[in-house]
This record gives C-alpha cells, structure tokens and sequence, in this order.
C-alpha cells in the first residue's frame, strides 16, 4: 500500500511540474509597459523619419481613372466571416461582389487606389503585389489598399488556425484570385485616366452609426467623409468613406453580399448623378450600423438609403478644383509582441501567438492628394479615436479620412479607456496590449 501511495505521490508531482513547464512556455505577465518607453516606439520614430515620399516632381493637372471588377469566384468557398457558418460554401448571390479601383496620375508618378467588397485585405493577396504589377509600374508602396468589410463575401484567404476560424479553411486559389481581380481594377481603371477637378465634403448623419462597444458611455464618429471627382467629359465618381460596419447580414445569411454598403453603390450607379460610387470602411471599429429595424432584409435597406441619399443629396454642393499634387507615404509598423489575454494581467506567449494567428509584417500608409489626406491601418481603427488625429490635420489645412484594412491586419485598435474591458473587441480582438489606440494615433499624427 505504501509503495502505491509513493507512485502515486510522484505521478501527482510529476503532473504539476507538467503544468508548471506547460503554463510557464504558453503564459506570461501582461506588459504594461508605456509605448513611449519601448523600443518598438524608437524604431517607429526613426522610420517616419528615414521614410521617403512616393511624390510626384511634376505640376501638371491630376488625371483620374475608375474600373470595377466583378469578384464572384469560378468555384465554391467558405463565407467570412466563417465562424458560425460551419465551413459550408456559399449558396448563391444575394447582390453581387466587385473589386473597385482608381488610378491617380500625374507625369510619370501613378497612384492607384483600391477597395474590395471583402472582410479585409488578405495579407497573402497584398504580399503579391511586390512583384505581381512591377512592370505596371505598381506595388505595395504605391497601391492604397482598402475593404467594406463585409461579412458576407467569400473567404479562404488565411493560412493559419484562427484565420480558418475567421475565413474557413484556407485555398490557395483564393488568394491568386483576388489578386488578378485587383489587378485587373487597376489596369482598366489607368486605361480610362484624364484630366479631373477633385473635392471633399464630410456631413453629419443621424440614427446611421452608433458606438457598439460602450454605448452612450463612448464618442461616435458620424460622419460621412466624401471624395467628389469630376472628370474634363463631365463623368463623375464619389469615394465614400464612413464607420459603420458591414455587419447587417452576418452569419444569417448564406448567400455573398456586399450588405448595406454593396447596396448603397449599386443604387448610387443607377440614379444618374454619379457614374462610378466607391465605398470603403472607414474607423469601424466600435462603431455598428444603427439598428432601425430588426429584420435583416429591411435593415440593410435602411442603411443602404440612408447614407446613400445623403451623398446624393450632398453631391452637388461640394467643390472641386483641379489638384497639382500627390504623394503616398508606406511606413513599416512595429508593435510591442503580441498580448493575446487569457485574463486581465496573464496573455499567451508570442510563440504560441504567431503559431495561431501566423506572423505578419504590417505598415501603415497614408495617400494625399490636394489637401485630403488618406491614412490606411491594418486594423479595426475605433472612430473613438478619430477626434485628435483630425484636429492635427485641420491645423495643417488638410481633409483627413482614416479608413481601416490596408492590407495586414493587428485586430481591433481602440480607445485606451476601455482597455480592461472583456469583450469581443478589447479582449478577444485587443492583440497588443494597452495604449496601442494612443500609438497608432501618434503615428498617424506624426505621418502628417
């Protein structure tokens, strides 16, 4: 009996070293320490600072050009977002998907501009354009990439665990796919370029957005930010920027859609005041459609009229004037290591991290024209945070729109108050740790 009480002692003690070694290789403190005292910070400095300017050198009038491309692939997918769809393929096309692209041209300087009624920008799909439209004259440093951020389009873009999780399981068709539809947009888009006049407008809204994450507890960005051109043959196009999610038809629905915002276009191209609509997402994170009604069907109407009539309604009173400059900044982003929580102060190792999620390398870009100012992030950027980044950017004359989903992605970007918080968007989404909300935004900042 004693013999088995001493075996049994050491099979008790040799389960606790286990999972000792085990919680000590996947589980470490949460840092807390300030951003500004990192050295993921200094390195960021000093690459704004070394960063050089795709700019063109010429003073001649600005050409634009559009193009869309239908993105329904020759074969089945999964749906992203796939977590609760169960893998299963989508089963037809409630209203049709598209890549849309323009091309901004000045001497031998191009610029081209690109959103996709997709979740994000697969990162795998950016990663090809190092190379895939060199000898277009056209890569990562000169492509501003955005999304709609529909949950409703076709998936399979991520290899790795969680993006199964988010886009189901990974086709490396999929990928090469969305990348020859992008490139198809732009080079159609450059084919049609002449000379065009360029505006900004931003309109308040009223029962269009509303803060998810805090309710009445948390600031809402509502505005609709808007970029009017007007082509010399009297075509005209409007690039539609606002923060409220594409979230109206989510799992429910089995179908591809570009939900409100998909509607919201194909109605904005068939009115007649407006040749070629564009919309992309802008800080979206924290902020969801306003819910009129709770039908789905109804709902997606709802927001596809209500901002869709005010950019009607909006269109004609904003100005234009031919622009003279452009120029697009691409910065690699350097963040603490990744803080996944698994409680308040405990997060997984980033080892484990990297072997769930992948490990990408991401950068945050901005494209101005005139004086409106683009900044792309690879994220879901809070329009909590959107307040002191566009005081900067008034002080220096300048029309700031943030959009989100440039290309990589780091999970939800929000207001440093709400940190501590467990839910979906500061704990489960909240992948670098405390304060990040405040980095980006120094960064955008400094990038102006």
């Amino acid at each position: 009996m004693k013999q088995i009480f001493k075996y049994l002692a050491w099979l008790v003690l040799a389960v606790v070293v286990l999972l000792v070694v085990v919680a000590v290789a996947c589980f470490k403190p949460l840092d807390t320490t300030p951003y500004r005292e990192t050295s993921f910070y200094k390195r960021e400095l000093d690459a704004i600072e070394q960063t050089v300017p795709y700019a063109s050198n010429d003073t001649g009038v600005i050409n634009v050009g559009w193009a869309s491309v239908n993105l329904l692939p020759p074969f089945g997918t999964p749906i992203a977002i796939d977590a609760k769809r169960g893998g299963k393929y989508f089963e037809g096309v409630h209203d049709s998907i598209y890549v849309r692209a323009f091309v901004f041209k000045q001497g031998n300087k191009k610029i081209g501009y690109v959103s996709a009624d997709l979740l994000i920008i697969p990162p795998l799909v950016t990663k090809m354009f190092d190379s895939l439209l060199v000898k277009e004259g056209f890569d990562t440093r000169n492509i501003y990439f955005t999304a709609t951020h529909t949950h409703t389009s076709i998936g399979a873009w991520h290899n790795s665990y969680v993006g199964e999780i988010f886009a189901g399981k990974y086709d490396s068709r999929i990928p090469a796919f969305i990348a020859q539809k992008i490139s198809g947009a732009i080079l159609a888009a450059e084919k049609n370029c002449t000379p065009a006049k360029i505006g900004y407008g931003e309109f308040a809204t009223q029962h269009l957005v509303y803060n998810r994450l805090v309710h009445d507890s948390g600031r809402v960005d509502s505005m609709l930010r808007i970029v009017k051109i007007e082509k010399d043959n009297g075509q005209r196009a409007a690039m539609v920027v606002f923060s409220a999610h594409c979230t109206v038809f989510h799992e429910n629905l089995m179908s591809l859609s570009g939900d409100w915002a998909g509607i919201m276009m194909t109605d904005l191209n068939k009115m007649g005041k407006i040749n070629f609509s564009c919309y992309s997402a802008g800080e979206v994170g924290s902020h969801g459609p306003f819910e009129f009604v709770k039908n789905q069907e109804a709902e997606a109407l709802y927001m596809a009229y209500g901002v869709g009539n005010l950019v009607l309604d909006s269109f004609d009173s904003i100005p234009t004037a031919y622009c003279r400059s452009m120029n697009m900044l691409h910065v690699p982003l350097y963040l603490r290591e990744p803080d996944l929580r698994v409680t308040p102060h405990i997060a997984i190792r980033p080892w484990l991290f990297k072997k769930l999620f992948g490990d990408e390398h991401v950068y945050i870009n901005t494209f101005r024209i005139g004086d409106i100012e683009f900044e792309g992030s690879p994220c879901d950027f809070s329009g909590e945070l959107i307040g002191p980044i566009d005081s900067v950017a008034k002080s220096k004359k300048l029309h700031l729109i943030v959009t989100s989903f440039n290309g990589g992605y780091i999970g939800y970007v929000t207001d440093s108050r709400w940190y501590g918080l467990n839910t979906y968007e500061t704990r489960t989404m909240g992948w670098f740790g405390p304060g990040n909300g405040d980095y980006l935004s120094e960064v955008m900042m400094r990038l102006m």
